[in-house]
């Protein structure tokens, strides 16, 4: 029998804490746990807690926010932190995966944190099944509580962080309620399975809700502030699903070989206004690492020129790319995007987005001066200004459009529906020309760029690259994984962390560095020599 080990969920599996333990042993805290699982109000609160365990896994620092943000070029950071200047200098290295490596925290946040999450929710959906067996799920009407509302919430975050797990790494546990981790072979399957696991947990979250009527309320407050029926759960989740479709991709092919029909019905389904979780707790649990230190721009992070260079009209970007990586110093942008620049005769005008500093930025120049950029995001501010409290967005309905307007250009599908999409955002927020159904189409290999004379493909690539920024943590990653954007030698996965590895008596491996296994194998689209985007 393989050994099952989680470090950080002893706590929950046998209500001591003592670190790492090998869970192949007999289970003598059993009569214990389904003791205290067996009334309605403690597996309703072990349920409500789930939605704290899957952001964990996703929006803290330790979970790898920034870091993965950086290693997409969207954030610029070369402090040590989680790992950030060793993954996103250059050229890039492979990740350290050793269980002594004093950055691993970033890695082994979303793995064990997700598992915590999983066996929470399948403790709670372990709990409503002997209930329902022993004839006693009426106790859980009689205290007022819907089974099926619980059961739905259950599944649905069982199901989002085994999806955050086929995302980052390369293959994962696929661990449900009906598995025994004390006795059951568990294996690692590899990241497609994963999601496609992830994706049928969903799919049974949303048949309960769709059988359902109730309803998740601001004084509940299980979504954190945001009131959610049965029937918004549904589109949440086909959201959900949209994005594990898509985003699950390592490389171009596997990326158009998505079922795009299906995404846009999806989409189509999908959430109808932003998903915004409100934090009201000073950051103590409800807390965004995007938006707080990724909206701090003299002392923790800026935007990456890779993501709002594209956008300059002066040569400067050019120019940049054009030089070794330790002469690559601050210039002024200078485009027509207004999220970018306040004015277009004022370069050193802040945009609606991202804020003008035009100094070097907080970083030591001895990391690479390549780091420094004249600019930092500031789109969510607020919530750094309020002490870690107030919205904190975190999937906007802009993300699924831009799905739907990638799937039909794909599919060959209306342009003047890609163009109407693209549109929103590139005119009513960039204050920019419209885009056109008879603009060239392009094709996914286009670099980003909002020029006029861009290829839809191009325009498209730079309204979600600049409308999702930081939202999501590892979006912007996940996005240039599957198009083919990362900075060459990118890991385009993680492996299973160290510390687990060494538990099961696996060797160590890793992947990424430039020529190395599972590294971004192509160069991220730079510049022609008329400055425009290839």
């Amino acid at each position: 029998m393989k050994r099952f080990v989680f470090c950080s969920l002893i706590g929950v599996l046998s209500f001591t804490v003592i670190g790492c333990q090998d869970l192949a042993v007999e289970n003598q805290n059993a009569p214990d746990r389904t003791l205290a699982f067996s009334r309605p109000g403690d597996v309703a609160n072990l349920t409500k807690n789930l939605f704290t365990d899957y952001w964990e896994s996703t929006q803290y620092c330790s979970s790898g926010a920034l870091l993965f943000s950086t290693i997409a070029d969207e954030n610029s950071s070369s402090w040590a932190n989680w790992g950030m200047r060793d993954m996103s200098s250059e050229p890039r290295i492979a990740w350290n995966n050793s269980s002594t490596y004093a950055r691993r925290g970033a890695v082994e946040g979303p793995w064990f944190d997700s598992y915590r999450g999983i066996s929470n929710a399948n403790d709670a959906l372990q709990a409503i099944i002997r209930a329902e067996e022993e004839g006693a799920n009426n106790i859980y009407t009689r205290e007022g509580y819907d089974i099926n509302r619980i059961k739905a919430f259950a599944k649905m975050h069982q199901g989002l962080m085994h999806g955050t797990l086929s995302l980052l790494f390369d293959q994962a546990f696929i661990v449900d309620e009906t598995v025994d981790i004390a006795n059951d072979n568990v294996e690692l399957n590899p990241y497609m399975a994963v999601n496609q696991a992830a994706i049928q947990m969903l799919q049974d979250a949303r048949s309960i809700a769709s059988s359902g009527d109730f309803a998740y309320t601001v004084e509940d407050d299980w979504f954190w502030g945001v009131n959610v029926t049965s029937q918004d759960m549904v589109r949440l989740i086909n959201s959900f699903i949209a994005r594990f479709t898509v985003q699950v991709a390592r490389d171009e092919a596997e990326r158009a070989a998505v079922n795009w029909n299906e995404v846009i019905g999806l989409v189509d389904s999908g959430i109808n206004k932003d998903f915004v979780p409100v934090g009201d707790d000073d950051g103590d649990t409800e807390f965004d690492c995007l938006k707080f230190y990724g909206q701090q721009g003299t002392t923790w992070s800026r935007a990456d020129y890779r993501t709002i260079g594209p956008a300059d009209e002066s040569g400067g970007y050019a120019d940049w790319l054009s030089k070794p990586l330790n002469e690559r110093f601050v210039f002024d942008i200078v485009t027509a995007d207004r999220r970018i620049v306040g004015h277009p005769t004022m370069v050193d005008s802040s945009g609606t987005d991202f804020h003008y500093l035009g100094n070097n930025g907080p970083f030591p120049a001895a990391r690479g001066p390549y780091h420094y950029s004249t600019h930092y995001h500031k789109r969510y501010e607020q919530y750094r200004l309020d002490d870690a409290n107030g919205p904190m967005p975190h999937f906007v309905r802009t993300e699924l459009d831009m799905y739907k307007a990638e799937a039909l250009l794909r599919t060959g599908g209306s342009t003047n529906e890609v163009a109407q999409i693209i549109n929103s955002t590139r005119v009513e927020r960039g204050m920019m020309n419209p885009a056109s159904g008879s603009d060239p189409a392009g094709s996914p290999s286009d670099g980003q760029s909002h020029l006029d004379s861009a290829s839809l493909w191009a325009k498209l690539k730079h309204e979600r690259r600049i409308e999702t920024f930081q939202t999501t943590a590892g979006l912007a990653y996940y996005d240039d994984r599957g198009l083919g954007d990362l900075v060459t030698g990118t890991p385009i996965h993680f492996p299973v962390p160290g510390q687990e590895l060494e538990s099961r008596e696996l060797a160590i491996y890793t992947f990424g560095g430039v020529g190395g296994s599972g590294g971004a194998p192509t160069a991220f689209r730079e510049l022609d020599n008329d400055y425009r985007p290839r």
